[in-house]
């Protein structure tokens, strides 16, 4: 009996195809949209996220407590072999960049601007960020090691200071003893990454340049980056740090900047929301469909109802009917929208030609790759089950109150 029932479900969608077949693409449409739409805004949001950690922040920092208040010189640690081996036994560290931070003013020429200035052993720096890969060919690189004091800026600065490569510039800062010291540079490479505030405000110049001008203590540093396997595995290492280095401040990229963790925990929200818009504006129309298909089978309802056909099966029938005419336009919307995501993974989709590189003005990469991970395709697949039967309640229910005598009669 069951078997017919769904034969029977299965064959009663396709009795009037035109009107089956434009809820069926309706329905494809809207899943399509919906799927691409989610992985676009993931794809968007988790680059733009890892774009920022890769190039930035790293997954964890380690500062002095003193040095997130207004980036004080004198707030440092030291790099000593005991430090080094308490971040080496926290496990789950791949490498660790040591840092010198500065607040300083850039000059050329033609102008002058602040800027914060990260002096980096280059090795160490490249093994945790990447960079020194958003340096194209024709602008250079990252602190080669011919030449000494040469400096990296973005596009950005050097737009601003209308410099170019091999251009000279003067860093001038201030030392742990109040001192101004000014140093000159010449640009030896020019980055442009998706963020353009950290570009603007951004340079990069090597450690060892610079650090007999700043009075620190031999082997002092300002941050600690370390790059580990990932946003899991950060969390378990920043709290063994944490235990190890008590009088240091130890932060996951999402306590350094909040607005980022912020942002990548709300694309689960973000896509059950837009999905559930999508498919209640479909549910108004799978039910529309629906109820007008049993209002015109009202004669041939009655009929099986007087031939035995209990009210349940009656139910079931008209419940399969719409979780049929649903589940195969979803299937079809959903493999559309995964075979565009597939495609477009790897060449990603270049937003510029709508208002430039405007949205790395908001930290926003200007070329998104879209992914689909496997909890959002599980609550698609969730949502839509959900909405399917939901639909076919009330039309459903509509089949149970027909009397059948007045249904034959009428």
């Amino acid at each position: 009996m069951k078997t017919m029932l769904i034969s029977l479900a299965w064959k009663n969608i396709w009795r009037n195809k035109l009107r089956s077949g434009m809820i069926l693409g309706a329905i494809a449409i809207g899943l399509f949209a919906g799927t691409f739409m989610t992985a676009f805004l993931s794809g968007w949001i988790e680059h733009s996220v890892i774009s920022d950690i890769q190039n930035q922040l790293a997954y964890i920092q380690v500062h002095d407590p003193g040095f997130a208040a207004n980036n004080d010189i004198k707030a440092c640690f030291l790099q000593d072999e005991a430090m080094v081996a308490k971040i080496a036994s926290a496990g789950e560290v791949a490498a660790v960049s040591y840092r010198l931070r500065l607040n300083a003013m850039l000059a050329s020429a033609a102008a002058a601007v602040g800027v914060s200035v990260k002096g980096v052993d280059v090795a160490a720096e490249k093994a945790v960020f990447t960079l020194h890969e958003t340096i194209p060919d024709s602008c250079g690189a990252f602190l080669p090691d011919e030449g000494r004091m040469q400096i990296v800026i973005s596009r950005k600065t050097a737009e601003k200071l209308k410099v170019r490569l091999r251009s000279k510039l003067v860093l001038t800062f201030q030392d742990t003893g109040g001192e101004m010291q000014s140093l000159a540079f010449r640009v030896g490479g020019i980055f442009k990454t998706a963020n353009a505030a950290f570009d603007e405000g951004t340079v990069f110049v090597r450690k060892s340049d610079i650090f007999a001008y700043t009075g620190l203590p031999e082997g002092a540093v300002h941050e600690a980056a370390l790059m580990t396997g990932g946003f899991e595995t950060c969390r378990t290492a920043s709290e063994r740090l944490q235990s190890l280095l008590p009088g240091l401040d130890v932060q996951t990229w999402d306590q350094v900047q909040p607005e980022l963790g912020l942002m990548l925990s709300w694309i689960g929200l973000m896509n059950g929301f837009i999905l559930a818009i999508f498919l209640l504006a479909l549910s108004f129309g799978i039910v529309n469909t629906m109820l007008m298909a049993v209002l015109e089978r009202t004669h041939e309802l009655g009929m099986l109802a007087c031939i035995g056909m209990s009210k349940r099966r009656i139910f079931r029938m008209i419940m399969l009917e719409t979780v049929f005419l649903t589940g195969v336009g979803s299937l079809l919307g959903i493999a559309a929208g995964l075979s565009v995501v597939g495609l477009t993974a790897r060449s990603g989709i270049d937003l510029t030609f709508l208002i430039e590189d405007q949205f790395e003005d908001y930290g926003f990469a200007s070329v998104v790759y879209p992914v689909m991970r496997a909890g959002t395709f599980m609550q698609i697949v969730a949502l839509v089950a959900l909405a399917g039967l939901l639909s076919a309640i009330y039309p459903a229910r509509k089949a149970l109150k027909l009397e059948p005598l007045e249904a034959i009669r009428n």
